[in-house]
């Protein structure tokens, strides 16, 4: 896919203490279904949240029933703990805020929660000593090791899970975590589905060199007037002594649409930066400028092909959600 810059102006991504992870979330999961197609998909992502509306058609003559999921991202305790990962809701499972609705309703989907260690599921021992599953609820995780006495910090540190057995450990487990509810496509019609999160975008601070490696270029396909509005950026920026701005990059995975059956009829995907002075770059062509902060993509009979990492650069640190 060639590149598609869609705007000019500021700020820049992360290195070493002041950089943040990013984690990579989707669209909705569904049973493949041969019956069951996507008609629109109408995809939103902005730096603060993720919307997506869809359009279904049950092309059978019965109605169908089938379990519809919202996977959130994964958090490894063992890669992440030491990161300057910042979840949108830190304090609750439902660390993202997703929400769902059909047809205009509000949706309560379930929360499976799930805990393990490589392929080894520790979701029972954690519970039995009342830790949290995502090892990225540090206030409560530390907490709940500042209960526990010392023979059970020593089980919990045998069996791989604490870097040592003690109150300060580390976390070293992965908990995976997804929402999901039974869902019935009536027969011959159209049913709407709706969801939003926020997402867990990643920053990072970013000098001219960096933005014109191959890699970083082809991470983003930033193209040469991406990479010239990067150094007009750094030019402006209050951190041009040091030749560096800040971006953030805001993942998303399209590729789990593929399990609907057949293509989507309408996929469109609106992008919008936030400010008229950022620069944003996105791996697709044809991409219009819609408004003086949105930019909109299209595609019909579309089967996704790979997954976005939006890039946004900007000298607004409000802007980027790092104040």
């Amino acid at each position: 896919m060639a590149a598609c810059v869609l705007a000019l102006s500021l700020c820049a991504p992360a290195r070493a203490n002041d950089s943040a992870a990013a984690l990579d979330a989707g669209g909705l999961v569904l049973v493949r279904d041969p019956d069951i197609a996507l008609v629109s998909e109408d995809l939103r992502i902005g730096l603060d949240r993720i919307a997506v509306d869809y359009v279904f058609r049950n092309g059978s003559a019965a109605a169908k029933t089938l379990r519809i999921a919202f996977p959130l991202p994964a958090i490894d305790g063992a890669q992440l703990s030491g990161s300057a990962l910042s979840l949108p809701f830190g304090d609750r499972a439902n660390f993202v805020g997703f929400t769902v609705t059909v047809d205009g309703a509000p949706v309560t989907p379930q929360l499976e929660e799930r805990a393990y260690l490589g392929t080894n599921e520790v979701t029972g021992l954690l519970t039995r000593h009342g830790l949290p599953l995502n090892p990225l609820r540090r206030g409560d995780l530390e907490a709940a090791l500042k209960r526990l006495s010392p023979a059970a910090l020593q089980e919990l540190g045998r069996a791989g899970l604490l870097s040592e057995p003690s109150a300060d450990a580390e976390s070293l487990w992965r908990s995976e975590a997804k929402f999901h509810w039974e869902q019935t496509f009536p027969a011959g019609r159209e049913l709407r589905v709706s969801h939003a999160y926020a997402p867990v975008k990643g920053n990072h601070l970013l000098s001219a060199e960096e933005a014109a490696t191959p890699a970083y270029r082809a991470r983003y396909c930033l193209d040469a007037a991406g990479l010239a509005g990067v150094r007009r950026l750094i030019a402006a920026s209050p951190m041009k002594g040091q030749g560096l701005t800040r971006a953030v990059e805001v993942p998303y995975i399209v590729t789990t649409a593929r399990n609907w059956a057949g293509r989507i009829g309408r996929f469109t995907l609106t992008v919008d930066k936030g400010s008229p002075a950022a620069l944003v770059s996105v791996c697709r062509t044809g991409v219009r400028k819609t408004g003086p902060t949105t930019f909109v993509w299209e595609a019909t009979n579309y089967v996704p092909d790979a997954d976005l990492r939006i890039l946004i650069v900007a000298n607004d640190d409000a802007l980027l959600g790092l104040r």
